[in-house]
């Protein structure tokens, strides 16, 4: 029996046997994009294409506002800031040059700064 993508990364957590091996296909956003452009799909399209069983789920920010670094592209949770191509290069970090005292104080992200609950559906 083929299982769905679904039915078959829950039977891998499971430590169950599936019909094969989940695959993930971990691809930078430039190739995606050129994947979907030469095989004229979509996004779902190249996760069928691929065999991808996994789908990504992106968090919306609730944290408190912050003010990125002039050469950043993006900023993580925490606080790591980025830029370049795909997942980016770190280009400055919090606590790069931080006392023990300083890493203690620092404010860790919270749970609540994510409304990543929301998106997830069991």
């Amino acid at each position: 029996m083929r299982l769905t993508s679904r039915e078959r990364v829950l039977t891998a957590f499971a430590h169950e046997q599936p019909d094969r091996v989940p695959c993930w296909c971990g691809a930078s956003e430039e190739f995606w994009a050129k994947a979907k452009r030469e095989l004229s799909l979509d996004d779902e399209g190249v996760r069928l294409r691929f065999g991808d069983d996994f789908r990504r789920v992106y968090a919306e920010y609730n944290g408190p506002d912050f003010v990125l670094f002039e050469a950043a592209a993006f900023r993580t949770v925490f606080g790591v800031e980025r830029r370049g191509l795909g997942y980016g290069q770190p280009i400055n970090h919090p606590l790069a040059d931080a006392s023990l005292k300083e890493i203690h104080d620092y404010r860790w992200p919270d749970p609540a700064w994510s409304a990543i609950i929301t998106k997830v559906k069991g």
